[in-house]
Order: structure tokens, then C-alpha cells, then sequence
């Protein structure tokens, strides 16, 4: 019997450096390599934070629509991806205040800063300060910092059913938004099937797709195409949580 070939036809478009195959998406000029748990979790752990407080219905119905809002605040104008934290960094005061102005009319809006407020009471760089200008934080240091760790270890694992609720949710807010265009001859599973089964096949793909898109965002290059600055939010982060007390162990 002829000996099978299989890897030499998965490996078929593969560029071979060294002893390393490199896949050809990332034979890409400008694509490179990233880490979820490095450049992406800092600037989603908002919807963590707020998934693991408000359960999956009100947490995503939360998340949408302030994401929705925040785009409409912006129309037209060239701006980082805002469902992820960092991009609000990139805002000037004046666009932070007219933000500020509308989300503070939105019922949800006292749940947003009672379910966030340990991240600004802890983080001195949080991307969303400017949300807090008139709230009264009332929540003490160690209790701040457990649910830091929290909102952490709820996306550590990016296959987990929490972190791929929240990939899922910062993907389809871009699409509710219409931030994010799909061809129409694309098959869009329904993302749905996260929560309402979330071991079928639709939810496989939905959050495979969700992640892809996820890594697509990570490159500084991308972002400097389409015209907006990068942030630094991700290092701050880092930096910021390794010297809180009690902090230094747990991540």
C-alpha cells in the first residue's frame, strides 16, 4: 500500500524557515503573531467583569448597547475598534465628555459603574475613568483586588465558555454597529447558539470565527492603516496589576 502523504498536504502552502512551517496567513506582509492573554484580555475585561455580575442575558444586552452608542457618538469619524478598552485611550476629552453625556441617560448606566468601579479603583490608568467624574466608589481595596483576579482568570483560558461568551459579544456588538461589513455570500452561524447551545456546531463555528476576527485587531500595523493611533493599555495593564498588593502571586 502507498504510504499517505497527509502531511505533505496540509503543509502544501506552508514556507518552511528552519525547522518551523509558517502558515500562510501569516506569511502576510505586516501580519505577525500575538497573545491573547498579552494584547487582548486587558482591553476586555470590562465584559468579563460584567458577565460574571449581571448573567449572560442583561450582561450582553449591556454590552451591545453601550458599544452601539459609543459608535454612534462617532459616526463617520476614524476611530479604534471601542469594544475594547484600550481604544478609549485614544479619545479626546471632548469626545469622552459628549460619550460620558449620553451613556449617563441609559438605564444600565449605574449597573455599568457599580459592576466596574473595583477596576478604577484599582487601575490608575483605566481606559474608562471618565466614566466615574461623579461616582461615589465605595468599594474596599481587597475585596477591589479579588475581583480583579476575577474578571482575569474568567478569560485566562480563551476556549472557556466565559471567554468565548465575551469574544463572541465584543464580534457581534462590531456587527450590530455595522463597524464590522460581512459579504453577503458568507454563512453567518447564529450566534445565538453560544448561550442557547453551546456544544452544537453553530456555537463551534461562532466562536471560531470570533476569535480569528479578535487576532485580526492585535497588529499595530492594521490599526495604523486604517488611520487611528495605537494604545498602550495592554503593557499599562500588565504593569499596573503585578505591583498591586496581593496581586504578584495570583496572575
Amino acid at each position: 500500500m502507498k504510504k499517505s502523504n497527509h502531511q505533505g498536504k496540509v503543509l502544501k502552502d506552508h514556507k518552511k524557515v528552519g525547522k518551523k512551517f509558517i502558515p500562510p496567513l501569516m506569511q502576510i506582509d505586516k501580519m505577525r503573531e500575538t497573545s491573547f492573554v498579552n494584547d487582548r484580555l486587558p482591553c476586555l475585561i470590562w465584559m468579563s467583569s460584567l458577565y460574571l455580575r449581571l448573567g449572560d442575558r442583561n450582561a450582553t444586552k449591556v454590552i451591545v448597547d453601550f458599544i452601539d452608542t459609543a459608535y454612534n457618538c462617532f459616526e463617520g469619524e476614524k476611530i479604534a475598534p471601542l469594544q475594547y478598552m484600550g481604544s478609549y485611550t485614544t479619545l479626546s476629552d471632548s469626545k469622552k465628555n459628549e460619550l460620558y453625556e449620553t451613556l449617563r441617560t441609559k438605564p444600565y448606566f449605574n449597573d455599568v459603574l457599580s459592576n466596574l468601579e473595583h477596576q478604577y479603583h484599582l487601575l490608575k490608568s483605566y481606559p474608562l475613568a471618565f466614566l466615574f467624574s461623579e461616582h461615589q466608589y465605595g468599594v474596599d481595596r481587597e475585596d477591589a483586588i479579588e475581583m480583579l483576579k476575577e474578571d482575569v482568570e474568567a478569560l485566562l483560558d480563551r476556549l472557556s465558555s466565559k471567554a468565548t461568551k465575551v469574544q463572541v459579544t465584543a464580534v457581534y456588538a462590531e456587527i450590530i454597529s455595522g463597524r464590522m461589513k460581512i459579504s453577503a455570500h458568507i454563512d453567518l452561524p447564529d450566534f445565538n447558539a453560544i448561550f442557547k447551545a453551546p456544544e452544537s456546531d453553530d456555537a463551534k463555528r461562532v466562536a471560531s470565527f470570533a476569535r480569528a476576527h479578535i487576532n485580526g485587531f492585535a497588529a499595530a500595523s492594521f490599526l495604523k492603516e486604517i488611520g487611528v493611533p495605537k494604545n498602550n493599555w495592554p503593557e499599562t495593564f500588565w504593569n499596573e496589576a503585578f505591583d498591586l498588593d496581593g496581586c504578584d502571586n495570583g496572575y
